[in-house]
């Protein structure tokens, strides 16, 4: 019956399939059936990859797409995780001042802003290009490779300043996409702002260590942040430490570039937060502090901007007592739903207020929110946000290295079960297998990052200053200051803890180590050494994490679990596995 349907029933059958593996058995089924489900360039997995996941942008790869994103959204539900530390080599190229004088002795180590972006230029899903950059203290490190060919990697630092000190630190660091109309073949644009007030458009050649300034933006007061819209006409916005916010023309081909526009002192208006973020390429957020203690929203346009929506405290129905932490925002990100929910972009974000609740706000609803995400083990503040996949968010605390896990599909945040029922092979005492479904609650999981840079990561050009030394044999304990993915469809979360970065690949074990390891390894680029002899720069870290009880199970102790290598997997941990729903490399304390 199912071998006579039209092709287009098939296709639309294909929308409801829960994994690639049910679209290739149904290629498998009859000749006919693996004739529709290939034909086309593959129309079918474009139809699983747009109904599935309708918010990732991929390229049109569409077969590849399938097996990238259901995997990744496999490992995540099955809390699958490889970190590892972000180490430069030791033949980096150094790129503008070979050696810089320091002016002072900061006894803090540097935190780092981090952006990343990939580009895909082959017919598969390993041909792509992935470059990182983030700062380290005065300088940046910048890593370029390219997964789907034998070059090693690329390593470069950057600093044009002779003589520094903290205010000369970067406070932020935007790569321009290759969509950009300044951006020129085989090299790298970015745009930093340091403390002391610079803002700088450059441009750097990776292969002779060249660098060239393209833009100096205008700018005459100490800057706390910056932020790059994106799109085919980014904005360059600063948050000054006089309270006001300039915003900047990225696509001007003058060398000197003056503010379009200024928010703050000449208005009258006193911004007292330390914070701003674009919600889309014309919307903009700027979280504000006493007296007022809300977020208004701007609409951004030439030469304009105008506030379009104000959320304020007074409206989220809380104790006087907790409104000046309340008050406090540290993290705020868009959410890209487009193809899930009906409007326009900005519409969604998350803010993560100061007592440790992120809240989810629509500015096409009159509540004041509309969900509420709640840690009852860590009450810390939220020190950056970052949407991941098309169901997921990452929050990363304010203390103890911890990088906490959310999923947007609850409802209740705390009594759930997975939307999708595993399908599960039980033994018998016949012998024969039989499948049946077995549906595996989903808590809310929170991950420890306690692992110190080691001193190779710090002293290749990055010490600050004495105390930092006396702390490297101590657990990390510190917040999780910046997170970047190189795409909506990467596996990949680059995390920025004090003096380093982490790498955060989502991916499980059975993937990894099964019949089609060799694909998953080459296609998602885990440069994957498992190995106990690993050098540092690519050995597997074993992190720690546990489940998030909700309120109805206050004071119940969370159910602590630790990683152990993938040497030392056993049958036993793989039953583990199938009986529990997490992956084999956790092991319950």
């Amino acid at each position: 019956m199912l071998d006579t349907l039209p092709p287009e029933i098939i296709y639309h059958i294909a929308t409801f399939l829960p994994t690639v593996d049910a679209l290739v058995h149904l290629a498998q089924t009859c000749q006919r059936l693996y004739k529709v489900v290939t034909a086309d360039d593959s129309r079918i997995f474009r139809a699983f990859v747009q109904s599935r996941f309708p918010s990732i942008e991929t390229p049109p790869l569409w077969r590849d797409a399938a097996r990238v994103l259901t995997s990744r959204s496999r490992a995540l539900d099955r809390r699958a995780l490889i970190c590892r530390f972000v180490i430069p080599s030791s033949d980096v190229k150094r790129v503008g001042i070979q050696q810089s004088t320091r002016h002072d002795n900061p006894t803090l180590g540097y935190r780092p802003a981090i952006d990343s972006y990939e580009e895909w230029y082959g017919s598969h899903w390993a041909s792509r290009r992935e470059v990182l950059v983030w700062s380290t203290g005065a300088e940046l490190a910048m890593r370029i490779r390219n997964p789907g060919d034998s070059r090693p990697h690329q390593w470069l630092t950057f600093n044009d300043l002779d003589h520094i000190s903290s205010y000369d630190d970067i406070c932020g660091v935007h790569l321009l996409r290759p969509e950009h109309p300044s951006k020129e073949v085989n090299k790298e644009h970015l745009i930093y702002g340091r403390a002391r007030g610079d803002l700088v458009h450059i441009a750097i050649s990776p292969q002779d260590g060249f660098h060239e300034c393209k833009q100096r933006y205008i700018n005459h007061t100490q800057v706390e942040m910056i932020d790059l819209s994106y799109g085919p006409d980014p904005i360059l916005v600063t948050l000054r430490t006089n309270g006001s916010i300039a915003f900047f023309c990225t696509t001007t081909r003058s060398s000197e570039v003056h503010p379009s526009a200024v928010l703050g002192v000449d208005q009258g208006e006193i911004f007292r937060q330390k914070y701003v973020k674009f919600l889309s390429s014309d919307r903009i957020a700027v979280p504000q502090g006493v007296p007022t203690n809300s977020i208004p929203v701007y609409e951004v346009r030439p030469g304009q901007v105008s506030r379009i929506r104000e959320i304020s405290l007074d409206n989220l129905e809380i104790s006087n007592s907790q409104r000046a932490v309340k008050a406090h925002v540290r993290a705020l990100a868009p959410l890209n739903l487009t193809g899930q929910v009906p409007g326009t972009p900005g519409d969604l974000f998350l803010v993560g207020w100061g007592d440790g609740r992120i809240r989810l706000h629509d500015l096409r609803s009159r509540k004041p929110y509309e969900k509420e995400f709640i840690d009852t083990i860590d009450t810390s503040p939220t020190y950056s946000i970052h949407p991941f996949g098309h169901d997921r968010f990452l929050v990363g605390a304010g203390a103890g290295g911890v990088v906490k896990i959310f999923d947007l599909r609850m409802q209740n945040p705390y009594d759930r079960t997975c939307m999708d029922a595993d399908i599960i092979p039980l033994k018998k005492k016949s012998g024969r297998n039989d499948c049946i479904n077995r549906t595996f609650p989903r808590k809310d999981f929170s991950i420890f990052l306690r692992h110190n840079h080691p001193p190779a990561a710090v002293n290749r050009g990055h010490r600050r200053g004495g105390r930092l030394n006396r702390s490297l044999n101590r657990y990390y304990s510190g917040p999780i200051y910046s997170m970047s993915s190189p795409s909506p469809s990467s596996a990949t979360v680059y995390a920025g803890v004090l003096d380093g970065i982490f790498r955060l690949d989502f991916a499980s074990s059975d993937d990894l180590t099964g019949a089609h390891g060799r694909w998953y390894h080459d296609n998602l680029a885990l440069d994957l050494n498992m190995k106990k002899s690993a050098p540092l720069d690519e050995r597997i870290l074993e992190i720690s994490g546990y489940e998030r009880p909700g309120p109805e199970t206050r004071g119940i102790s969370p159910k602590l679990m630790v990683q152990k290598e993938f040497g030392d997997i056993t049958d036993k941990d793989v039953i583990n596995e199938q009986n529990t729903g997490c992956d084999r490399r956790w092991e319950r304390l």
